[in-house]
């Protein structure tokens, strides 16, 4: 029988990109084109994690399922550089920006930004286009253009994904997240 820290297989598909030094644990799915990169651990022991299609997870985040919540990170997710999502739902099209946080039971709407830094609190619900800033404020409706930027952002990170896959990225193929 296998104990809470013996290591899973996880599902990944054929064009994810997990970064060395990412470490993958668990329950975890991946869809196509979905990116784990550099110092990012994703935690399926609780329960599963699933990232949709496009989802990126950027460089040192914390994704991690707690029990009784599962992770799901919608399509054309982004998680910026240090974000933390707990056993917290993600609906597509939304950006956690660096440095954000997402507690347990937390459902981002689609098309929402958690502000750098931030912390959305447990059980919160996001409506779709919100911004959300300091400890769960809801401050105003995202307009197109940051939408635009979300959707731009997260095909820069699919882009980059490729490329280190095929070998070496060059240096103006970074994306911004």
């Amino acid at each position: 029988m296998a104990g809470p820290l013996t290591p899973q297989p996880f599902d990944r598909a054929a064009d994810a990109y997990i970064a060395p030094g990412a470490v993958l644990i668990g329950d975890v799915r991946t869809a196509a084109e979905s990116s784990v990169f550099h110092g990012s651990i994703v935690r399926g022991e609780a329960a599963s994690v699933e990232l949709d299609y496009r989802a990126n997870i950027q460089d040192n985040c914390v994704v991690e399922a707690t029990p009784g919540h599962p992770v799901r990170i919608g399509a054309r997710v982004s998680l910026g550089h240090n974000a933390r999502v707990f056993g917290a739902t993600v609906d597509e099209g939304s950006l956690i920006a660096i440095g954000a946080t997402v507690r347990p039971g937390a459902r981002i709407g689609s098309q929402s930004i958690v502000a750098a830094n931030a912390t959305v609190p447990e059980d919160m619900v996001v409506p779709p286009r919100t911004l959300v800033i300091g400890h769960g404020r809801l401050l105003r409706e995202v307009t197109d253009a940051e939408i635009e930027r979300i959707e731009h952002g997260a095909a820069d990170y699919a882009r980059l994904a490729r490329e280190y896959r095929s070998g070496v990225p060059s240096p103006s193929a970074r994306g911004s997240g």
